[in-house]
């Protein structure tokens, strides 16, 4: 699955200008590789956007921010310069951020060079913007993407953000891809799992690395799954689960 390969992109990002909200700070920005961030920045990932990669990075001067990195689900996270987690991106680098051209959600349309699976958010169809007006009234459309998930397969991913939250409390809304609604996905740490899950986890994937975050899954029928995602060298999982720890599948 994509989501669990680390993406390098060597894009070339025009230089520009950023302000923080909360300082008069300014600053210059230029591109980075991906593979140049601090173990502590990718870790951090790993661990808390588990579901999410990398897409790309740049490097800020005289601001608090060092590090912008923007993941494949478009939130940006901002690190100091020991590759400490700040926040939101766009806290320290707004206006647009520091990626060129914007976003989907800012500008209407991906850029040049994205992802082919991202979709433009103002083409998605009438039924799943129907949805989410209706039911997540507070909340503003941030990405979309077409993916492949355990146990339903082919999906459009559409992540929603309610107005004035940032990152990770973004949720994710999951339909098929004759746009029927088919569950929530929201963020959650691994140990507020139910004990039943973290046992089966524990018991089948002791010698894996548990990621920090997990996401709880609301299903179009009211029930609860949960996600929950590991990983060792080369071998990175996601494994479904109802809440009584009994296995979906696993991806």
């Amino acid at each position: 699955m994509k989501k669990f390969e680390v993406l390098i992109f060597m894009t070339l990002l025009a230089l520009f200008s950023c302000n923080k909200e909360k300082s008069s700070n300014t600053g210059d920005s230029s591109s980075m590789n991906v593979a140049a961030l601090p173990a502590t920045v990718t870790s951090y990932i790993n661990d808390n956007y588990p579901d999410a990669t990398i897409y790309t990075a740049a490097q800020l001067a005289n601001n608090e921010a060092k590090y912008i990195v923007l993941l494949s689900t478009e939130e940006e996270l901002a690190f100091d310069a020991s590759g400490h987690f700040l926040g939101d991106g766009q806290s320290y680098c707004h206006g647009g951020g520091p990626f060129p051209g914007g976003d989907s959600l800012h500008h209407g349309h991906p850029w040049h060079g994205c992802p082919p699976n991202w979709i433009n958010i103002d083409s998605l169809s009438a039924p799943i913007k129907l949805y989410i007006a209706t039911d997540y009234p507070n909340y503003q459309t941030w990405h979309a993407e077409k993916d492949s998930i355990c146990p339903t397969g082919a999906v459009i991913e559409v992540m929603i953000r309610k107005k004035g939250s940032h990152p990770p409390i973004d949720l994710k809304l999951f339909f098929d891809l004759t746009n029927d609604y088919l569950m929530m996905a929201e963020r959650i740490r691994f140990n507020e799992l139910p004990q039943a899950v973290r046992t089966y986890i524990n018991t089948n994937f002791g010698n894996m690395h548990q990621c920090d975050m997990a996401e709880k899954l609301t299903l179009a029928d009211s029930s609860i799954n949960y996600a929950v995602f590991i990983d060792k060298p080369h071998d990175h999982q996601r494994v479904v689960l109802t809440a009584a720890g009994t296995l979906v599948c696993e991806q």
